[in-house]
């Protein structure tokens, strides 16, 4: 890549000079071609000019006894050459015959075979000044014709353009010099240029060819501030977020992994459970005393509910997940939905031998929610606590209100969560103590489903630290519907 941006650019620059220069060449050239033709009319119409009266009477008037106004006309004008610019080398005059265009004298020696007739010598034989002449022609003339004691001539000046030829040659000398001097130059540039714009570049195919062998460790630097240091720091950018995009999706891939593994896990112990009495009970079919039989059945009825509890909340994470589960919405006021929580676990917690505190204030305002969902994550979180306390525990459960949202929190001094599995609570099928969940039939998915339903409402479930034993986890309610205005409804 670098040879062959740097092959372009030399191309171009040099494209540039050599055209610049043949613009400006053919521009001077020619103006200085137009100026010298400017300047000839010029200096010979002020010649023939009121200015130079003297002049144009000699021409016109004979001399007293003058028997060759042709030799007068010559020596007049010999008089007056410095006004007509007349050098005798690049420019000369001539008298010719106003009837038949026939050279009579001049500045220098006539041609062989006389003066060239030119559209400005046809012009004065029929009696107008001549003063027209071509860029691209090799001279410039003039023709006027003058009437002198009844007989009529034509001053005829001829120049050959030898002074504009030799200040072009001068000046394509000077344009040849310069474009040599400007395709070194131009070579110098590209390198130059080659240097501050594929360097970076390169720089930037290697970190794009680490970045497609899956390296995203490397970050370019940034050198300057222009359109590749920003294209660079875009790379960067990308290349951190290709790196987290990556990260997510392996991580994203194992938990799908755990995630099976778990659900296979959970759904493989109930069924052999099931099997295994089943096979019991055909195999003894009136052999088996009639209370073992019912104690099998029950074991399997048991299990059954326990693989249908799996699956209908296997079917609930899944329309969190797809966005298919939708809230009914309704106003209902919070604080008897926190105590009708504490009523319908008081019997449970009294079973275990629990002591359960309400802390409920007064005038706690109307939310606007799901009822049921809210209900579902209440009554998990408490079972949670009466699930994981030591018969004999104290549980409390109390609520209140921070602003636009309500809260619920219930403290327990159980077995609590190790500091490093505290980050892991709400992940699917994750147990503090999986063999008592699954005696009590707990699935381990509670708390992802209870997490997912505040994230439906906006709202939050987190744990609280605390330095005595146990866990407190709260839950955070926006009073207003999730996508609502704050302070409608209530």
């Amino acid at each position: 890549m670098r040879r062959n941006l740097h092959i372009k650019l030399v191309l171009i620059m040099v494209l540039l000079i050599v055209s610049l220069m043949v613009v400006v060449g053919a521009f001077l050239m020619n103006s200085v071609t137009g100026y010298y033709i400017n300047d000839f009319y010029q200096q010979i119409a002020d010649a023939f000019g009121p200015d130079n009266a003297d002049f144009v009477r000699n021409l016109q008037t004979a001399t007293p006894g003058e028997e060759d106004g042709a030799a007068m006309v010559q020596e007049v004008l010999s008089a007056y050459a410095g006004i007509l610019g007349v050098d005798r080398r690049n420019r000369n005059f001539f008298v010719l015959d106003g009837a038949t265009g026939r050279c009579l004298g001049g500045s220098a020696v006539p041609p062989e075979g006389g003066v060239t007739v030119t559209p400005n010598i046809s012009a004065a034989l029929l009696g107008t000044p001549g003063f027209d002449s071509s860029v691209t022609a090799d001279y410039m003339d003039a023709a006027i014709p003058i009437t002198r004691d009844g007989h009529s001539y034509i001053v005829y000046i001829l120049d050959s353009r030898e002074t504009a030829r030799s200040l072009n040659a001068e000046m394509f000398s000077l344009i040849m010099e310069a474009l040599a001097l400007g395709l070194i130059i131009s070579v110098l540039l590209s390198f130059l240029l080659s240097k501050t714009m594929v360097d970076p570049l390169q720089r930037l195919t290697d970190g794009i060819e680490q970045v497609a062998q899956g390296d995203f460790s490397r970050k370019l630097e940034i050198t300057s501030s222009d359109e590749i240091g920003q294209l660079t720091e875009s790379f960067n950018a990308m290349a951190q977020q290709l790196e987290t995009n990556i990260a997510e999706l392996e991580k994203a891939e194992q938990q799908r992994k755990d995630f099976v593994a778990n659900v296979s896990h959970e759904l493989r112990t109930p069924l052999t459970n099931i099997k295994s009495y089943a096979e019991t009970l055909a195999d003894g079919v009136g052999e088996l005393p009639a209370e073992m039989e019912q104690r099998f059945l029950g074991v399997i009825l048991n299990e059954s509910d326990r693989m249908t509890h799996i699956l209908q909340d296997l079917l609930t994470l899944s329309r969190f997940d797809s966005g298919r589960s939708e809230l009914r919405l309704t106003a209902f006021p919070f604080a008897k939905a926190v105590d009708d929580t504490y009523q319908a676990v008081l019997m449970d917690a009294q079973n275990h031998a629990h002591t359960v505190e309400l802390r409920l204030p007064e005038h706690l305002p109307q939310v606007r929610a799901d009822r049921e969902r809210i209900m579902q994550v209440m009554m998990n979180i408490v079972s949670n606590a009466i699930k994981y306390t030591p018969d004999g525990g104290r549980i409390v459960l109390s609520a209140g209100q921070t602003g636009n949202q309500v809260w619920m929190e219930v403290d327990d001094n159980g077995i609590g969560i190790p500091k490093g599995d505290r980050g892991r609570i709400f992940e699917r099928f994750y147990r503090v103590d999986k063999a008592r969940s699954r005696q009590s039939g707990g699935t381990g998915l509670g708390l992802s489903i209870a997490q997912e339903i505040m994230k439906q409402h906006e709202g939050r479930l987190y744990l609280v630290d605390k330095s005595e034993p146990g866990l407190t986890i709260r839950m955070e309610l926006p009073i207003r519907g999730p996508g609502e205005e704050a302070g409608h409804g209530g």
